[in-house]
């Protein structure tokens, strides 16, 4: 089944890396189980990240963050004690003033998770089964569409929350932990010179519990939006990974017919 909606996600939309898997590590025992890199040096969470766009899988413990705001969003070392009322925020000018930087950070929901040591992260297809959060890395068109198919079964996502930093920390991976639903990004400045990202580039963050009828959703939408041009694509790669196309209609759209 898993394979599957990877298969079909795969198919229905053109991406140029993977799409990333998050997994928290919740014990020494479980770190020492999972086969992949394990850091010779610190890197930012933002260039694991990227790292598994590439097609890399990397497991990382306290130590190896250079960055230690995803440590803290996400629950491995929660302990925030020179940002607690935004403080550092504020010093480093990214607020008008303390009061919207500490409202700021009122407002923000870091992950807690007393047994969290770690992160795995991944390629999709690198996994067997669904992990705990899947990221997106695309563009605004993808990201309509994801969009669209989480509302096809979901109805309006009511966890948006956008802040234009701690993108692939936070506003990607922690916000969508803690809510179990589902996060849009437009990244930040710090990931976007860190870790290499193109300016068109966004995200979309989408937690375990969703991610089947999103891709669900994504697919059942295929003909009221796409173009035809997008469907002989479409069709082209489903037949390629073994699925079935022969529901695919061309001339046949919504925006057509209204």
């Amino acid at each position: 089944m898993y394979k599957e909606l990877v298969k079909k996600i795969y198919s229905i939309l053109d991406f140029e890396g993977s799409i990333v898997g998050i997994h928290l590590i919740e014990s020494e025992e479980e770190y020492k189980k999972i086969e992949a890199i394990s850091l010779k040096k610190t890197m930012n969470y933002c260039g694991m990240v990227k790292a598994a766009t590439k097609g890399n899988s990397i497991k990382a413990k306290l130590e190896d963050f250079k960055c230690k705001s995803a440590p803290r969003v996400l629950g491995i070392d929660p302990e925030d004690k020179y940002n607690k009322k935004g403080e550092l925020w504020c010093n480093l000018g990214i607020y008008k003033d303390s009061s919207i930087s500490e409202s700021v950070r009122s407002e923000l929901m870091y992950y807690e998770n007393d047994n969290a040591v770690g992160v795995y992260v991944a390629p999709i297809e690198k996994y067997n089964e669904i992990p705990d959060v899947i990221l997106f890395f695309t563009s605004p068109y993808n990201s309509m569409r994801l969009i669209q198919g989480y509302t096809y079964n979901f109805g309006i996502a009511k966890n948006i929350q956008l802040v234009g930093n701690q993108a692939i920390c936070y506003e990607s991976t922690a916000r969508v932990l803690s809510t179990k639903d589902i996060n849009i990004s437009m990244l930040c400045i710090g990931t976007r010179h860190r870790a290499g990202w193109k300016n068109e580039n966004m995200c979309v963050g989408v937690y375990r519990d969703k991610f089947s009828k999103l891709v669900e959703g994504v697919y059942n939408t295929i003909n009221p939006m796409e173009s035809d041009e997008n469907k002989r694509y479409i069709k082209e790669k489903l037949e390629e990974h073994g699925l079935d196309s022969s529901f695919i209609l061309f001339d046949d759209n919504y925006y057509k017919k209204v």
